[in-house]
């Protein structure tokens, strides 16, 4: 799976960086910045954990921008199942 450095989420634009030393204490493998609509990755991580991040924060993202509430577990649960499917049928 590539990562984009931009993505369309209804009629904003989102950036996609990678970010060095982002995991600190917590496990923060990445985030999402809805008022400079950036998602930052952590640059260490895995191409795979790279990945699952993106699609996590991606689904942060449109939540927020759709005004979508969804608790975070199941976000995270959502980002590492859509994140298999895509892998998995190589899109």
């Amino acid at each position: 799976m590539n990562i984009p450095k931009t993505v369309k989420i209804g009629g904003y634009i989102v950036k996609v960086e990678f970010e060095a030393n982002m995991m600190t204490d917590r496990r923060n493998y990445g985030e999402y910045h809805p008022r400079i609509q950036t998602i930052k990755i952590d640059k260490d991580c895995s191409q795979q954990q790279a990945e699952e991040t993106f699609v996590h924060e991606l689904l942060e993202a449109i939540t927020h921008i759709y005004e979508i509430s969804i608790e975070h577990k199941d976000l995270a649960n959502l980002a590492t199942v859509l994140h298999q499917v895509i892998v998995d049928n190589g899109r």
